[in-house]
């Protein structure tokens, strides 16, 4: 009993270690955030919430998906300062990043109140390379998880920001690897809602040991919803 408490304890000492506050993100996200919207013409309100701590690990693999996500808010998602005008929306384009630990997880939400996805060209685009038939009835929470496929990109023109049809397939697959997952909700010219949820630490996770057939198998708790008695 007292070797097991002292292993918990050296366990979630060595946690502590590799935790980093979440806010030393926020100087960099910034200083991207100015040179891109520079770039670009744009004028861009950025409000970052960081709160808490997260894994060395996990923010490290993480800063470049949120940075990709942000680019593809600044450069797909905000009009420019002419179309806002006549939209009548205010000139400064918004962009919301927030951090937050929910349990055992860490949610990274990023708001932008741009111009949205546009379901009806990621229709057409997903048609055209064929990853979906004419026929085929999608919703379009479905038809949003399509711009995760490999090389898919709605960009009109090739920039040095987007275009190449890189990105949001590399964000998903970072993602997944970490053992989180991306939801996506927009509205057409309103902005849209990119939400990130990852487990708070990969150096331990907590899991429940199964046996079926002298096979061992350990499920993590996160992915528990419940145990019943059958």
């Amino acid at each position: 009993l007292q070797q097991g408490r002292i292993n918990t304890e050296l366990q979630e000492r060595l946690i502590n270690t590799r935790m980093i506050p979440f806010d030393s993100l926020v100087p960099r996200l910034q200083r991207m955030v100015r040179l891109i919207s520079k770039e670009l013409n744009k004028s861009i309100e950025i409000s970052i919430h960081a709160d808490g701590e997260m894994d060395r690990t996990v923010l490290e693999k993480m800063i470049s998906p949120i940075e990709h996500m942000l680019r593809n808010a600044i450069d797909h998602g905000i009009e420019s300062p002419e179309v806002r005008q006549k939209l009548g929306k205010n000139i400064d384009g918004r962009i919301k990043v927030r951090l937050t630990r929910e349990g055992a997880q860490v949610v990274i939400a990023i708001i932008d109140d741009g111009a949205g996805i546009d379901i009806e060209a990621v229709r057409r685009k997903a048609i055209e390379r064929g990853i979906v038939t004419k026929e085929q009835e999608l919703t379009d929470k479905d038809l949003m998880k399509l711009i995760f496929s490999a090389g898919f990109s709605t960009a009109k023109k090739v920039t040095q920001i987007s275009g190449r049809g890189v990105g949001m397939d590399v964000v998903f697959n970072e993602i997944k690897q970490l053992g989180g997952y991306i939801e996506v909700e927009s509205t057409v010219g309103e902005g849209s809602h990119f939400i990130v949820r990852l487990p708070f630490t990969v150096s331990v996770n907590n899991a429940l040991m199964v046996t079926i057939k002298d096979e061992s198998y350990a499920v993590p708790l996160t992915n528990i919803e419940g145990i019943v008695t059958v």
